[in-house]
C-alpha cells in the first residue's frame, strides 16, 4: 500500500460511505420487510422516522462514492505513474494491479448506478405525503450496498497489490512503435467509428427533443427512446473517443489511450470528455424511470415530469459537452490543416 494523501483520501471516503450504507441498508431491510403505509402504530412511526434518516444517509454516502472516484481517477491518472515503473498513464498503473484496478472502477460504476436510481426515486418520493415509492427505494439501497462493498473491498485490493518495483509496458511500448516504424496510412477500420459516433450524437439529439416537445415527458415511447439512444450512444462514444477523435489532442495516430487523455499535457481533457459520456447515461434512463413513475403514481405525475424534463436537458448538455471535446478539436484541424488527422 502507497501511503499517498489521496490514496488514504480514496480509503477514507470509501469506509465512510460503507459505514453509512450498512446502516441505511439495516433501517431498509426493515423498511422492505415491514412497511405498513397508513398505519398509526408505534412501530410504523418509528419506521417512518427511521426511514428519514436512511434517506440521508443514503445520499451522504452516494456522494462520498462519487467524491471516492473522482479522487481515485486523480491518483491513478496523474500520481501513481511517477510511481510505477515505466507507466506513463493510467494504463501502466492499472496493469501494475495485475487486473484488481479495472475490475474495481467497473464496480464503483455500477454502485453509482445503483446509487444514482436511489437518489431519483428518493428526490420523487419526497414530493409526496404518503411515500409511495419507499419501498422500491429500500429495495435500491439493499442492492447497492453489497456492490458497494466489493467496489470498496477491490479498490483497497488493488492499491494494495500495486506493484511499484516491477517495470510496466505501456505508453513507452507505442511510441517505441512510432518511433521505429515509418508512417502508415489510417485504418479503414477508422471510418465506421466516425459514422457510428455522429449517428449515434444524431440519434441522441432527436430522442432528447422529441422528449422536450409538447407531452414529450409523459410519453413512455419517447422517453424510452432517449433511454436507448443514451445507452447506445455511451458506449460508442467511449470508443469512437478512443479510436478516433483522442487523435487530435495527442497530435499522433495510433496511440489508443483513453488514460493519456487525463494527462495536464492533454489539457486535462479526458475527465470533461468521460463526464459527458457518463452524464449521457445516466440521464437517459433517468428520463424514462420518472416517466414511469408518473404514470404509475399519479400524485407524482407533476414532480415526475419535470424531473425527466431536467434529464433531457441533462443528456442534451452531455452531448453538447462531448461534440464541442470530441468532434471540435478535429473541426479544428481540418481547419488548420486542411486534411483530417485520421486519412
Amino acid at each position: 500500500m502507497i501511503p499517498h494523501p489521496l490514496a488514504l483520501a480514496v480509503l477514507g471516503c470509501d469506509l465512510a460511505a460503507l459505514l453509512l450504507l450498512l446502516f441505511a441498508g439495516w433501517i431498509a431491510a426493515r423498511i422492505a420487510a415491514g412497511w405498513q403505509p397508513g398505519a398509526a402504530t408505534q412501530a410504523q412511526l418509528r419506521l417512518e422516522r427511521q426511514a428519514e434518516v436512511a434517506r440521508l444517509a443514503g445520499h451522504a454516502a452516494a456522494l462520498l462514492v462519487l467524491l471516492g472516484t473522482l479522487v481515485l481517477v486523480v491518483l491513478v491518472a496523474s500520481v501513481l505513474p511517477a510511481l510505477v515503473p515505466g507507466a506513463m498513464c493510467g494504463t501502466g498503473v492499472l496493469q501494475a494491479t495485475a487486473g484488481r484496478g479495472e475490475r474495481a472502477l467497473a464496480l464503483r460504476l455500477l454502485a453509482l448506478s445503483l446509487l444514482g436510481a436511489f437518489r431519483l426515486f428518493a428526490r420523487l418520493d419526497d414530493h409526496a405525503v404518503r411515500s409511495p415509492l419507499l419501498p422500491t427505494v429500500a429495495r435500491l439501497l439493499l442492492l447497492a450496498v453489497p456492490v458497494a462493498v466489493l467496489a470498496g473491498l477491490d479498490t483497497a485490493r488493488a492499491l494494495a497489490a500495486l506493484d511499484v518495483h516491477r517495470p510496466v509496458d505501456c505508453c513507452a511500448l507505442v511510441y517505441g512503435q512510432l518511433r521505429a516504424e515509418p508512417a502508415a496510412p489510417a485504418s479503414p477500420a477508422v471510418a465506421p467509428w466516425v459514422v457510428a459516433s455522429l449517428a449515434a450524437a444524431g440519434a441522441l439529439l432527436l430522442a432528447a427533443l422529441a422528449v422536450l416537445g409538447r407531452s414529450g415527458v409523459r410519453s413512455p415511447l419517447r422517453t424510452g427512446l432517449l433511454a436507448l439512444a443514451a445507452l447506445g450512444f455511451a458506449p460508442i462514444a467511449a470508443l469512437a473517443l478512443v479510436r478516433v477523435w483522442a487523435a487530435y489532442h495527442y497530435g499522433v495516430l495510433q496511440h489508443h489511450c483513453p488514460w493519456c487523455l487525463f494527462l495536464g499535457r492533454h489539457g486535462l481533457a479526458g475527465y470533461p470528455l468521460f463526464l459527458a459520456i457518463l452524464l449521457v447515461l445516466g440521464e437517459g434512463p433517468a428520463a424514462w424511470l420518472a416517466q414511469q413513475v408518473g404514470r404509475r403514481h399519479p400524485e407524482l405525475a407533476a414532480p415526475a415530469a419535470a424531473r425527466a424534463r431536467r434529464a433531457a436537458w441533462g443528456a442534451l448538455a452531455g452531448l453538447a459537452l462531448y461534440t464541442a471535446l470530441a468532434f471540435g478539436p478535429a473541426l479544428l484541424w481540418r481547419w488548420r490543416h486542411c486534411v483530417w488527422l485520421h486519412g
